[in-house]
C-alpha cells in the first residue's frame, strides 16, 4: 500500500522530503523577514553625514548634519562620500553574513556574493569540480580502469 512512507534505503519517503523542504520554506521565509527589518546607519569620520542601508545594503537614507560640505573641494567631498558608502555597504553585507548563519556555498559568504566581491566563474568552476570525482575520471583518461560513463 502506497501511504507515502517509503522504509526502504533512503528511509522516510516522502513525508520526510514534504517536511525537509517546509523546513528550508520557512528559514528562507525567516530570513526575508529579518532582511526587511534590519538597516545599517554609518557616520563619516568627520561626522558630517550619515549613510542608513536596507536589509540588502542598498542606500535608503542619506543626511547631511552641516553645511560643511558647501566649503569641502570636490575630491574630498566624494572622497569622503565614496568611503563612507563603502563603509556602510560592508557592514550591511556583513549583517547579511550573519543572519545568513554561515556560507551559501562552499567557501562563499552571502556578504561577498551580494557585493561582487567574487569571481562568478571561479565559483562555479570550484563548484563543478567538487560535484565531479576529478580522480576517477583522470584514472579512467589514463586507462586505470573505472568507468566515466556511468
Amino acid at each position: 500500500m502506497a501511504d507515502g512512507t517509503d522504509h526502504g534505503p533512503g528511509g522516510g519517503g516522502l513525508n520526510s522530503v514534504f517536511a525537509m523542504l517546509a523546513e528550508e520554506q520557512r528559514k528562507l521565509e525567516e530570513f526575508q523577514r529579518k532582511m526587511r527589518e534590519t538597516s545599517t546607519t554609518i557616520e563619516s569620520p568627520n561626522k558630517m553625514l550619515t549613510a542608513t542601508f536596507d536589509g540588502r545594503g542598498e542606500l535608503v537614507k542619506l543626511t547631511f548634519h552641516n553645511t560643511k560640505y558647501r566649503s569641502m573641494a570636490p575630491n574630498e567631498l566624494s572622497s569622503l562620500l565614496f568611503e563612507t558608502l563603502r563603509r556602510g555597504r560592508a557592514e550591511s553585507f556583513g549583517k547579511i553574513d550573519e543572519m545568513a548563519g554561515g556560507e551559501v556555498l562552499p567557501g562563499v559568504s552571502f556578504g561577498e556574493l551580494a557585493g561582487g566581491k567574487l569571481d562568478l566563474n571561479e565559483v562555479v568552476g570550484s563548484l563543478m569540480t567538487s560535484a565531479i570525482d576529478l580522480p576517477s575520471i583522470a584514472r579512467a583518461a589514463k586507462g586505470e580502469g573505472g568507468r566515466i560513463d556511468g
